[in-house]
This record gives structure tokens, C-alpha cells and sequence, in this order.
């Protein structure tokens, strides 16, 4: 039983509210109202661990009251200030001076806007803007099965995940669209083993702009690491192979670093673990930890001295002082706090046990990811790699179970992403013990585990 307070807010928002990836007119029962740390409360006083960042966002985790003194200070000064007709803010210029700082080198050029979606459209709308610059009708746009960029319409097209949950009541989508086989090696499309398959997922990429035509295509974009597809990391060739085609076929790469970006996988950029440039990278997330929403579209000095004297769209809170504001602070803390830092040896602790504890286990295919953007195959059968019938609804029950011992983590089912996985990545502030806390919650979960349950 809850509280009448609670119970009149649940039924509130089950008659007025909608979320995401949830039935409408029905919530999940819990309410979160508090938060410190890596924990959040809900609204009778029960303590999780948040064990996925909520959506893998509050990269610096809970309480960070620098950024909301730098949000208010800035808020008292300048309520609002538009990057419109020429206009600028103090607050937007200092971000990007500031992430000038954090991104590659060369790559010190921005169009900022208030989230993900909007930085993943503003992107290949940036792709595709430049290409016309040139003279060329460059359009089309190739990106990954299994792969996830946002529910704005550039980006919902591009999305390779969900088998149509996501665009099955959008209608039309954006002309001009290519989907072909990511880099989830252990369902690989092309039913290929590596080491011996010669990165074909990346080759393949080469053959598919031959085949449309180099002169069609204006970029290739994808995720450094698979977020909402269950956390999934490539091959150490992959990235450098398609770094390599890019510039051959002449087509820009986009690095979709929205869940990536700001220490997740224990780089800055998720990029820099294999040495690569992309010519233009979306972020948003972990760019003010979530506490306000912002992001940021960052592009090569090579886009910029084609696009320089043209007018480009932008959005009415772009560059929001504030947000801005927010921003800033928070890269401050991921230098000075050497965020990025603890990630590497939290995520590899958090690796190692998964692989020591976990993997073993008679339901769990196996585990990878980079930093603390961990992922663990939920199967029915090892040997097979079958999945758990959809109809037993396990991932959803595995959720519900943590929940009720205080654990919130994400959960990759099988109805909308390749397959399941359980999504483990705390804020990026996690100690070694919370980790294991953490886990010691999930393993029995896990080990419970039995076909036809």
C-alpha cells in the first residue's frame, strides 16, 4: 500500500501524462522525488540505486550543486539570450571555448540545442546542408541496424532498433535512408565469427556506397558504442576501417556520442578510444550530467569554410544562458574531479566482475561494453544463443525483481532492440563498493534464471 498522497499523483498522471515507452494511461507506480549520490527516492521514502544513470544521462550522478549555483547565478543575471539573427550570450560563448578544450582537435565549430534528438537532426541536416554548399547532391544517409539516434524525424529514420516501435505511428520518414548490419558480433548478420570474418560489417559499409552511388551519399552515421540496443561495443578494426572508407568514398562521419559522450565509456568521446576523427559528433547527456537539457552539434574546420556567408536553422533555446551555464560547470568538474579517470577503474572492476560472476551463469550469453556502458546477454539456452520467448516477458520481471530490492537498472528486451540485455551503467561518480552493491542485488536475479520460467 502507498500513501493517499502518492496514490492521488499516480492516478493524476495515469489519467493525464504520458511516458515514454509505456503504455498511455498507466505508470509503473513509482514517483521519484528526491535524489543524492548515485541514488534516487520516490515519494515514500524508498532508496534505489540507480544503476543505469536513469537513461544513461546523470553522468556525475546526484547533487552536484555547483551546477545548479552556476544555472541560478546565471539565471539572475540573464534569463534568456537567443543565438538569432546574429545575437550571441556571454554564458553560450564560454561553452564553446570551453568544450573547444575537450573535443578533438580541429573539430571547434558548434551549433548548440536543447537535447539529443535535436543534435542528431541538426547533424545530418548539417551533413547534407554542406554537400549542397559544394555543388553536389549528396543526400543519403546510411546507419546502422540495431542502432538508436532519437525520435526527431532525421534521427527516428536513422534509427536501426525496435523492429518499427518506434516509427510505426510516425507515417512517412525522411527519403533518402540506408540501413545496413551493425557491429553486434555475437548475432552477427552476416553469420560471420571474429576474428576470422575480416570485419566484414565495416567492408560492407564500402560495398554499399558503390552500389547507391558515392555521389548520393552524404554521410554514414552510428554510435561508438550501441546504447539503446544493449550497450554493445565493436572490434578494435572496426572504427578505423570505416574512418578509412569515409574518407575514401568522400562521405562524412557522424559520431552519435549523445550517451557515449562526457566520460561514459572512459574517454571524453568514445571516439578517442580508437584514434578517430569523425567530421561532425552530436551530443547531449552527459554535457550538463541531465540536470538541464542541452546539447551540442560540434563540426570540422572543413564544413565550417564551406557553410561560412550561408544561413543555417537553429532553435529558440539554443545556447540558453543557463543551459550554458550548466554545461560549463559540468565539464569543469569531469576535468577537475578526473571523472573520466574513476570511470576507467570503476568500469574495469565493474568488467571484470561481470565476466567473473556472471558469465559463467547457464542464462547469461555474455557481457561487454566499454567503461561503465556494460551490457549482459540474457539467453534461454547458451549453447543455441536462443532468446527467452517475448511472451514470458523476463527482462521486464528482471526489472520489476531489482526494483523491489532497490535496484533501478535498464533492460534491452527483445520486443525492440536485437535482443536482451541487461543495461548496467551508473553515474560515472560510482565507487567500487557501490558497484558491488549494485551487483550483489542483481546476481541472485540473474542466477535465478531458468528457461520456460
Amino acid at each position: 500500500m502507498v500513501s493517499r498522497v502518492t496514490e492521488e499523483l499516480l492516478k493524476w498522471d495515469r489519467e493525464h501524462m504520458v511516458h515514454g515507452r509505456w503504455p498511455v494511461g498507466a505508470n509503473n507506480g513509482i514517483i521519484t522525488d528526491k535524489s543524492h549520490g548515485i541514488y534516487f527516492q520516490d515519494t515514500e521514502g524508498k532508496e534505489y540505486i540507480d544503476g543505469a544513470s536513469q537513461l544513461l544521462c546523470v553522468n556525475l550522478g546526484y547533487g552536484q550543486t555547483e551546477i545548479i549555483e552556476a544555472m541560478l547565478a546565471e539565471m539572475r543575471k540573464l534569463q534568456y539570450g537567443m543565438l538569432f539573427h546574429g545575437f550571441s550570450n556571454v554564458a553560450s560563448i564560454k561553452c564553446g571555448q570551453k568544450l573547444s578544450e575537450l573535443v578533438p582537435e580541429g573539430l571547434n565549430y558548434f551549433n548548440f540545442t536543447t537535447g539529443g534528438s535535436e543534435s542528431i537532426d541538426n547533424a545530418l541536416e548539417l551533413a547534407r546542408f554542406y554537400w549542397r554548399a559544394k555543388g553536389r547532391n549528396k543526400y543519403k544517409i546510411i546507419s546502422l541496424y540495431d542502432s538508436y539516434h532519437g525520435v526527431a524525424s532525421g534521427g527516428l529514420t536513422a534509427t536501426g532498433v525496435g523492429r518499427g516501435y518506434y516509427d510505426k505511428s510516425a507515417g512517412p520518414l525522411v527519403p533518402g535512408s540506408i540501413h545496413i548490419p551493425s557491429y553486434y558480433c555475437y548475432r552477427c548478420m552476416f553469420g560471420r565469427e571474429y576474428p576470422d570474418c575480416n570485419i566484414q560489417c565495416a567492408r560492407f559499409l564500402a560495398e554499399v556506397i558503390e552500389k547507391e552511388g558515392s555521389e548520393n551519399i552524404a554521410a554514414f552515421i552510428a554510435e561508438p558504442e550501441l546504447g539503446v540496443g544493449g550497450m554493445i561495443a565493436p572490434v578494435p578494426e572496426y572504427w578505423p576501417l570505416v574512418r578509412e572508407i569515409c574518407t575514401e568514398y568522400e562521405v562524412l562521419l557522424i559520431a552519435d556520442e549523445v550517451m557515449t559522450g562526457f566520460g561514459r565509456t572512459g574517454k571524453m568521446f568514445a571516439m578517442e578510444h580508437w584514434g578517430v576523427k569523425p567530421d561532425i559528433i552530436a551530443m547531449a547527456k552527459g554535457i550538463t550530467s541531465a540536470y538541464i537539457p542541452f546539447g551540442a552539434v560540434v563540426f570540422s574546420n572543413q564544413i565550417w569554410e564551406a557553410l561560412k556567408g550561408r544561413s543555417l536553422t537553429t532553435y529558440t533555446y539554443s545556447g540558453h544562458p543557463a543551459c550554458a551555464a550548466a554545461a560549463i560547470k559540468a565539464m569543469e568538474i569531469y576535468l577537475r574531479d578526473k571523472v573520466v579517470e574513476n570511470t576507467v577503474k570503476v568500469g574495469k572492476y565493474a568488467l571484470e566482475r561481470l565476466k567473473r560472476d556472471f558469465e559463467p551463469l547457464p542464462c547469461v550469453g555474455g557481457v561487454n561494453g566499454l567503461g561503465l556502458m556494460l551490457g549482459i546477454e540474457v539467453v534461454a539456452d547458451k549453447a543455441t544463443k536462443k532468446p527467452f520467448d517475448p511472451q514470458l516477458n523476463i527482462m521486464q520481471k528482471l526489472q520489476d525483481r531489482a526494483l523491489e530490492k532497490g535496484l533501478f537498472l535498464r533492460m534491452a528486451d527483445i520486443g525492440g532492440t536485437p535482443s536482451d540485455r541487461i543495461v548496467f551503467a551508473p553515474p560515472l561518480i560510482a565507487t567500487t563498493e557501490e558497484v558491488d552493491k549494485a551487483l550483489d542485488i542483481l546476481y541472485p536475479l540473474v542466477a535465478n534464471l531458468k528457461y520456460g520460467e
